[in-house]
């Protein structure tokens, strides 16, 4: 928690977003089998070469996210660098 980010958003890959990490989760219910682990949410398969089992639910502070862009059901790719907090230059 507290680690830098770097957001690219499907809708828009050509810009960059800068955030801070608040939280990272455990992992997400497989919806296509595989054992129940109670306490997991459960998150579809919406795009097919992302593997359930390398999904874990992060959430990001955007510094300062577009309205237009950042919506539910929005995708995104984020990069987080480990190591630097928000309080690093």
């Amino acid at each position: 928690n507290g680690s830098r980010s770097t957001l690219y958003l499907m809708g828009d890959s050509n810009r960059t977003f800068s955030g801070t990490v608040d939280s990272i989760g455990f992992g997400v219910f497989p919806d296509d089998g595989g054992a129940q682990a109670a306490g997991l949410p459960k998150v579809a398969r919406t795009i097919n070469w992302v593997r359930v089992a390398q999904r874990f639910p992060v959430r990001i502070r955007v510094d300062k996210p577009d309205p237009d862009l950042f919506r539910i059901g929005a995708s995104a790719v984020a990069l987080i660098h480990a190591g630097q907090d928000e309080d690093s230059p």
